[in-house]
């Protein structure tokens, strides 16, 4: 691998990992348990809503988790590669 090569292939892992983390940090801050719950303390209907809206805080985690594991199996392959 040529010098070239492995700095392109440095600032693509930075570019793949800033991205991740983004993601990750969108999720993270999205799930705002306590806010949920208090939107729907006093709702007739709340218990249902609010498992509908943890079901789907679940549902779009497990989707993100999945987008992370697959960026990082990506890193290691190229990780792999500058060897």
């Amino acid at each position: 691998m040529t010098k070239n090569q492995l700095i392109n292939q440095i600032h693509s892992i930075k570019i793949d990992l800033k991205y991740l983390k983004k993601d990750l940090q969108f999720r993270l801050e999205g799930n705002d348990i306590k806010g949920t719950k208090a939107k729907y303390k006093d709702d007739v209907n709340g218990v249902a809503k609010t498992s509908g809206t943890f079901e789907a805080y679940t549902i779009m985690d497990n989707d993100t988790f999945k987008r992370a594991i697959k960026s990082i199996e990506k890193i290691e392959e190229e990780l792999g590669e500058a060897k």
